[in-house]
């Protein structure tokens, strides 16, 4: 365990993220892209690897072929015209199908994926090496278009067609969502199996990279122990590198002890390989513990992203909010600010209110913070979103938050700093510490009279999860 440490996973959204990854490029080490993503924008894309990865052997990124998206709910890849009203593909789902080809294509037509589309070898195996060679090219493919190869050839003689960085780290094998209220769940399981192996294949003659399977749950699979079961048994002999997981809506702060109890089961199931899970917090950062070992990282977007559905709903503008350390969660300014004035870190009896001294010794003393607080904690209020958008519905006009460039550039950097801080203090710090300090926020926040009965429950939630894994 001397070079033991956990990959800290950033989650690439949209081109208008770019400025934030460069800023915040020392806070990460990975960068998960989705698919779509990659096929929209893959100039964007390659060129912030090439500039930013050449010369950094320690970062790295893969690419998320979200194959699940054309297995069920297909209206999700459709988007309706302001101005005609038309109902067609979005761009970059169109962009995507144009890589992946059949069966994905007949989504165009209406129709979702189903087993039987993929009825022999010789179709899968065509598939995943669409699939497979899509990830893989990204990058090299923009080198090409753009005439740097050139360059790459004078700066690395004989190696420019492969420098690791340029590449993905792993690729990731086709994928479908399993869910055992699917009457096809175990077809689908059957299926992502095969596509593992077959993509393993592949990659060792063609390619020389590690290869990872994705596991993607409903959340209702951890309360259904056949069913776990059934998936441990399959997914632990498969002869991949690793393994990325998503667990469907798993929000670690409303999860109930037995849901994370069976998150835990699965991971102690499918022990042995690297398992990084695509969307996850603190427990999950908690769970990456040399003395626990069950994850070997953990990815999250900006800012936001520690939990996901599968098949999101809705919209809107998302509220940046500001992430309170002790309890590792993001939450409203004006929450933030009555927790700060309870534990007598804001004191607004006094001028300015107060000093920042406590605030940076039990709170948090990251850049962001010192360079916005400063001395006095008045400077506090440089987090709370004061702009205002409207929704209109039918008779009623709704005002809600949100928040100014500079207020969500001051959330978004500080969230992203306090993860830096929680990894390496999850990687330096002993278990029983860690734990330790969960318990005392819960003491100390738990009788404040501002936050609701059983609000910080999810602290013991985790806390007990940790112990049997501990106690094991």
């Amino acid at each position: 365990m001397a070079n033991y440490k956990p990959i800290h996973i950033l989650r690439y959204g949209t081109v208008a993220e770019k400025v934030h990854l460069e800023k915040a490029f020392s806070a990460y080490d990975y960068l998960s892209i989705n698919g779509n993503t990659a096929a929209f924008v893959s100039n964007a894309i390659s060129r912030f690897v090439v500039e930013k990865f050449f010369s950094r052997k320690d970062k790295g990124f893969f690419i998320d072929p979200i194959t699940y998206a054309f297995q069920n709910k297909i209206e999700l890849l459709y988007s309706v015209s302001k101005t005609s009203g038309e109902k067609r593909i979005k761009k970059s789902v169109e962009k995507l199908i144009e890589r992946y080809g059949s069966p994905v294509d007949k989504v165009i037509t209406g129709m979702p994926v189903f087993p039987t589309d993929f009825p022999d070898q010789s179709t899968r195996k065509a598939f995943a090496e669409r699939i497979l060679s899509f990830q893989y090219d990204l990058v090299y493919e923009h080198i090409k278009n753009q005439d740097l190869q050139k360059y790459l050839d004078y700066v690395t003689p004989n190696q420019a067609k492969n420098i690791p960085q340029l590449r993905p780290k792993f690729l990731i094998a086709p994928y479908f969502y399993l869910d055992n209220q699917d009457p096809l769940w175990e077809d689908w399981l059957e299926l992502n199996i095969d596509f593992a192996g077959i993509s393993v294949l592949q990659t060792k003659a063609d390619y020389h990279l590690p290869v990872f399977a994705q596991l993607v749950l409903s959340k209702s699979m951890l309360l259904d122990e056949g069913s776990l079961q059934k998936i441990i048994s399959r997914y632990s002999k498969l002869n991949c590198d690793g393994l990325t997981i998503w667990i469907d809506d798993l929000n670690e702060h409303e999860a109930s002890f037995s849901e994370l109890s069976g998150f835990i089961r699965l991971l102690e199931g499918l022990k042995g390989k690297p398992i990084y899970n695509m969307y996850g917090g603190y427990f999950s950062i908690l769970l990456t513990h040399k003395s626990i070992n069950l994850l070997s990282g953990v990815s999250h977007g900006l800012e936001y992203g520690e939990s996901r559905k599968v098949y999101p709903v809705g919209g809107g503008i998302p509220v940046s909010k500001y992430y309170y350390m002790p309890l590792h969660q993001r939450i409203d300014f004006t929450k933030a600010f009555y927790l700060l004035e309870y534990s007598g870190v804001i004191d607004t009896t006094k001028d300015n209110w107060g000093s920042s001294d406590k605030y940076y010794r039990d709170i948090c003393r990251c850049s962001q913070c010192q360079k916005i607080i400063k001395k006095e904690m008045i400077n506090f209020v440089e987090f709370e979103s004061r702009e205002f958008y409207e929704i209109h519905k039918k008779n009623q006009v709704l005002r809600r938050k949100k928040a100014s460039s500079d207020t969500k550039e001051n959330c978004l950097y500080h969230y992203l700093l306090c993860k830096k801080i929680e990894f390496t203090k999850v990687r330096e710090t002993e278990l029983d510490q860690l734990l330790e300090e969960l318990k005392k926020s819960l003491a100390l926040y738990n009788v404040c009279d501002y936050l609701k009965e059983g609000e910080l429950d999810f602290l013991s939630t985790w806390e007990s999860a940790c112990r049997i894994v501990e106690g094991n």
